[in-house]
């Protein structure tokens, strides 16, 4: 399948309508601003990308929520989060629109951990891509989740230089797109790391720089054999990952992404293992499923929110801002982890 070609040369159709916005007070009292706009659930196609096998193409929505510090000085990093493979309706419809609009909110899943990377200085915005879980399954869903990321960065970039639809006041002058971070969970995991591959980190926006990713429980992809060039689309050896899978995962092993890089890595690389961590808990909207396999021992959500609000932050403030925590390399109680060092 030639889909890396074709998602190179992808041409984005997106209605330009006024974002609607919404404020929400501070984060529990800590100074952090949130904040959701959305240009509609019809705002956005990926030529290719279809609703099924023989059918349209998807329309597809680009909607997001914002967390930030309430006062911004000088530039900062950004980091975007994605959601995986989840229901797109709350009545348990898998179409898109959602024809009664009421779309789930996987997107909000995160909110506790974009409120903890907020309170310590980062720009956090969280997309929604129910649309890409209506449509086509396979390689050709990651090309439309990846073009979804880099569709958000795009309008972040533009609303920085105070361009574009998005009008949200107070971030103009102070986000570096330079300087991004991406978490993708599940198979949004595997979204993130196709995007910032070595194969595809040219197709970013002009002006936008993926500095570090964090493949959450990602979903594995496939590939016949290891040098297949489907290994291609998803090997990153030039930015700093981590791959962050549950010991007691029931969906995902997350392997072949560190299989994939290391020895080839010109960067560091980090295999993430929380003990006793499942899959869904680190998404609050998922946690009514408990997919773990083993249940005797497995972490309560609390417990494996605490994981995600210690290593993500540690991780993305090395690599993005240098400060520099033995957490990422070498883990911490609970959290075993394995570096692959550079290569040379």
């Amino acid at each position: 399948m030639a889909i890396g070609k074709a998602a190179a040369a992808v041409a984005i159709a997106m209605v330009l309508a006024a974002p609607t916005t919404s404020a929400a007070p501070d984060g529990h009292g800590s100074g952090v601003r949130r904040v959701e706009y959305s240009l509609g659930d019809r705002a956005f196609q990926v030529p290719g990308f279809h609703t099924g096998p023989g059918g349209p193409v998807a329309d597809l929505e680009l909607t997001a929520v914002v967390h930030a510090p309430r006062t911004l000085v000088g530039e900062r990093p950004l980091v975007l989060l994605a959601h995986g493979y989840w229901k797109p309706c709350a009545d348990d419809q898998w179409v898109w629109p959602c024809p009664s609009g009421n779309a789930f909110p996987s997107y909000r899943g995160y909110d506790y951990l974009a409120e903890d990377l907020a309170r310590q200085g980062f720009v956090v915005v969280s997309v929604s891509v129910n649309g890409v879980n209506a449509g086509e399954m396979g390689e050709i869903a990651d090309v439309a989740r990846a073009a979804v990321m880099s569709r958000h960065l795009r309008l972040w970039r533009d609303l920085n230089e105070g361009k574009g639809p998005l009008k949200l006041p107070g971030f103009r002058g102070h986000v570096d797109l330079t300087n991004v971070g991406t978490l993708g969970h599940s198979r949004g995991g595997r979204g993130a790391v196709y995007q910032a591959s070595d194969k595809h980190a040219a197709e970013l926006p002009a002006g936008v720089r993926i500095k570090a990713v964090l493949p959450l429980a990602p979903a594995d992809y496939y590939a016949p054999d290891p040098e297949a060039p489907e290994n291609l689309d998803y090997r990153i050896t030039k930015t700093p990952f981590a791959v962050m899978t549950g010991g007691c995962d029931g969906a995902v092993s997350g392997t072949t992404f560190i299989e994939n890089a290391k020895g080839r890595n010109v960067v560091p690389i980090h295999a993430v293992t929380p003990k006793n961590a499942n899959h869904n808990y680190f998404n609050t909207e998922w946690s009514y499923d408990n997919d773990s396999t083993c249940p005797a021992t497995a972490l309560t959500p609390e417990q494996q929110r605490k994981v995600a609000t210690t290593y993500v932050p540690a991780f993305f403030q090395q690599y993005l801002n240098g400060r520099k925590n033995p957490i990422v390399g070498k883990g911490f109680p609970g959290v075993d982890v394995v570096t692959h060092q550079p290569i040379g």
